[in-house]
């Protein structure tokens, strides 16, 4: 997975800002993108939308922090293939490859949950948002904007749109282990899921979920 860097990514975010202007006061807002993982008939919107052709990708990584910069329609699968080679993964990874990060932060993603790791919001740690005033601005948790921080996940959209996010990542071993456990009823499925939570464990094996 190519890291496109800075310049690419602020050139892309001019042409988002640019086609936000270009859209009609009081006409509905979308993303004028092709993909979606939302399994239900739409009807065709031909009405202009957000250009964000060009933010798709990953920014850059730091392997010394752990962290990434990705832009807003990076979709995990393009996120993984860049990080995995560093021996770095995201904290939270969705069952769907292509979910995309701000998809997943702004949508609360929790039908992904990590029970180590919680939400994907919750290993945000900095976002640049593109908002209603056509402005993009830099959402922390100790920041000017810190409400908008807070309160973007689960905003589907609401409150603008994240152009990019910089996320915890953190070390992967190079081999993992698939084990099926089979249980008896679904009583015994609940305990041993009531064990695996609070322990991080079974039977004295670490567990990653």
């Amino acid at each position: 997975m190519h890291v496109k860097g800075r310049q690419s990514h602020q050139k892309a975010v001019a042409r988002l800002v640019a086609s936000y202007g270009r859209i009609a006061p009081g006409s509905r807002i979308r993303l004028a993108k092709k993909t979606s993982n939302l399994f239900r008939p739409r009807t065709a919107d031909r009405t202009p939308g957000l250009d964000v052709s060009g933010l798709d990708g990953v920014i850059e990584i730091d392997v010394e922090a752990q962290t990434a910069d990705v832009q807003g329609i990076c979709t995990y699968e393009d996120l993984v293939a860049a990080t995995l080679p560093l021996g770095l993964i995201p904290f939270v990874i969705p069952q769907l490859r292509t979910i995309t990060l701000g998809g997943a932060v702004s949508g609360l993603g929790i039908e992904s949950t990590s029970f180590r790791n919680g939400l994907p919001h919750e290993s945000v740690i900095e976002m640049d948002i593109l908002t209603g005033s056509g402005e993009i601005v830099t959402a922390t948790p100790d920041g000017d904007h810190l409400d908008l921080f807070d309160t973007f996940p689960n905003s589907y959209g609401s409150l603008g749109y994240a152009t990019r996010l910089r996320i915890k990542l953190e070390k992967v071993p190079r081999f993992g282990m698939l084990r099926q456990v089979q249980v008896a009823d679904a009583a015994a499925a609940v305990k041993a899921i009531d064990i695996i939570t609070e322990s991080g464990e079974w039977h004295g094996q670490r567990v990653d979920g």
